[in-house]
């Protein structure tokens, strides 16, 4: 029997019944759709390996960007492309300022082109290539951004104003028992070793630190005890006594104690050191993070002049100088700013101040022809502001020593001078607040001569100096001399030069002209000039200071590396 054709509805209808094949066709579907998985999850994943390696690459480009700032897109870009990142297409640098604060949000820790700079952003746009990806994508690739902020690790150790002495026995003596308070009566040789000796400074730190808080404190701790010169002069003689070629320095500390009051001055350390990132490490830890050091000699001076600040102390000494009748000195130093120790230990950006010092010497010339039965007077004063040192710049370079660079900005001390008096010698001495000065009497013969006179000077510079040290400097201790621009060789010649004379005469003078005796006066006084500028400078340099300017050093550096951070 013939077979009944079915129309297109029954056929349709029968089509959409039958069940056979539906697992392959379902099965196809599945197959292709898994195939497209597979492609998408091999693109997702190499996009994901070549951010890693991007990552990766941006995280060491940072790092070598702080550590040479200088040059840190040359280092960024080296470093990029030494870890083989693909399709490279901006490297972007953003040097500014982090502050490690964890009461800062993460986000406004870094400071783009904020000041002291001392972090590198690094930016960088790359292509991750895909694989299957090529048939949707106009380049077959994936826009990869990455972005890591490291910042410099690198810190040194500097001080301001704390010149070699000019050791002379006699002034050294008088000024440590001045400030120290006994008889202090070490030797030309006794100073010498204690010029010539360099002392560790962690080394010293832990001595003085396990001696007054113990073995378990930190430096922090350290620098909020207070302390007297005699525990810093035990700490020393024990460092002194550890290392070869302490004998004498040994000999000479102990004289120093035995013979002062040392043990009866004290400071808080805080005012001597700061162990910026330091702070937080237990004793014995430090010299890992920095290696620094001074000689023996300056850490006393500075102890001395640091303890006794607050006290504003004042010295006054008579002096013999050959070519002078009498010479009357008064040294008035005053305390550091409460911020700033002698040395500290800091990244970019830190400052160091000296103590303001006011300097009077009284010096009696005899006088000649006319005049030879007179004794002039050259009252000299001298306020000496403090002198500053920023740390403007560490860089260490690929090999630190050849490449290592520390850079001080230096603003010398300004200094104001007269040849006059004070109205009263309590305002002379009241340091912070400007002199108040009068005519001085250079001359003063009753009934037959009066001379009286005064006359001001200064010497400024308002702009940093930038001093730059490098390692031969800085493992030498090495100091470096700044001078304001117009500094003047004879401080008193050229108060000499301005000084307003007012001549007054009695008895048979009445008849000479008191324009001649004015130019006797000058011409009596002019020659001993420079023979008071060497008592003068002799005096500051004992103090550790100069007329107009700044000796500065670094103590020490630290050059490993950089860090990230967030």
């Amino acid at each position: 029997m013939p077979r009944r054709l079915l129309s297109r509805a029954e056929a349709l209808r029968k089509f959409l019944r039958d069940e056979r094949g539906g697992i392959a066709i379902i099965g196809a579907a599945f197959a292709i759709c898994g195939i497209g998985a597979l492609a998408i999850g091999v693109d997702v994943a190499s996009v994901f390996v070549e951010r890693r390696r991007a990552q990766g690459a941006v995280d060491l480009a940072a790092i070598a960007a702080a550590r040479d700032p200088e040059k840190a897109l040359q280092a960024a870009t080296a470093t990029v492309n030494d870890n083989g990142v693909y399709g490279v297409r901006q490297i972007r640098i953003t040097k500014g300022n982090y502050t490690p604060n964890p009461s800062i949000p993460v986000s406004l820790r870094f400071m783009p082109n904020g000041t002291p700079a001392n972090a590198v952003m690094v930016e960088l746009d790359s292509k991750a290539q895909t694989f299957f990806g090529k048939s949707f994508l106009p380049e077959g690739t994936f826009d990869v951004a990455t972005r890591a902020t490291a910042v410099s690790t690198a810190q040194a150790a500097f001080t301001v104003g704390s010149r070699l002495l000019s050791l002379d026995g006699g002034i050294l003596n008088a000024f440590l028992s001045g400030l120290l308070g006994g008889n202090v009566s070490l030797t030309v040789m006794d100073y010498n070793a204690l010029a010539g000796y360099n002392i560790d400074l962690f080394k010293f730190s832990n001595a003085l630190g396990t001696s007054v808080v113990g073995q378990a404190g930190t430096y922090e701790e350290l620098a909020a005890t207070k302390v007297s010169v005699g525990q810093i002069l035990d700490a020393m003689i024990s460092v002194a006594q550890a290392n070869s070629g302490g004998a004498q320095v040994d000999f000479a500390l102990r004289q120093l104690k035995n013979y002062s009051d040392a043990n009866n001055v004290k400071l808080y350390v805080n005012k001597l050191f700061d162990f910026g990132q330091s702070n937080t490490l237990q004793f014995g830890q430090g010299a890992a993070a920095l290696q620094a050091k001074a000689t023996a000699l300056s850490i006393i001076q500075a102890a001395v002049e640091v303890a006794n600040g607050a006290n504003q102390v004042d010295i006054t000494s008579n002096l013999n100088v050959p070519g002078l009748l009498a010479t009357q000195l008064g040294i008035t130093v005053g305390e550091r700013p409460q911020s700033s120790p002698w040395i500290r230990f800091g990244a970019e950006g830190v400052e160091v101040y000296t103590a303001q010092t006011r300097v009077r010497l009284i010096a009696q010339v005899g006088g000649s022809g006319l005049l030879s039965a007179v004794t002039l007077r050259v009252p000299l004063y001298v306020d000496i502001a403090a002198a500053r040192a920023r740390l403007a710049d560490i860089s260490c370079g690929a090999n630190p020593v050849n490449d290592m660079r520390v850079t001080l900005a230096v603003r010398p001390s300004l200094v104001n001078a007269w040849i006059a008096e004070p109205v009263t010698l309590a305002g002379w001495k009241t340091l912070g607040s400007p002199p108040n000065m009068t005519n001085a009497y250079i001359a003063n013969v009753a009934g037959l001569i009066t001379a009286t006179g005064k006359a001001n000077a200064e010497i400024t510079n308002m702009s940093d100096t930038n001093v730059v040290f490098r390692y031969a400097d800085i493992s030498g201790l090495t100091a470096k001399n700044v001078k304001t621009n117009d500094f003047t060789q004879s401080l008193t010649a050229s108060l000499l030069g301005n000084l307003t004379l007012n001549v007054g005469l009695g008895g048979l003078l009445s008849l000479t002209p008191t324009a001649v005796v004015a130019a006797l006066i000058r011409s009596i006084l002019t020659p001993v000039a420079p023979t008071i500028d060497k008592v003068l400078n002799n005096v500051l340099k004992t103090l550790g200071i100069g007329l107009g300017e700044a000796d500065v050093w670094v103590n020490g550096v630290r050059c490993d590396g950089a860090a990230l951070v967030r």
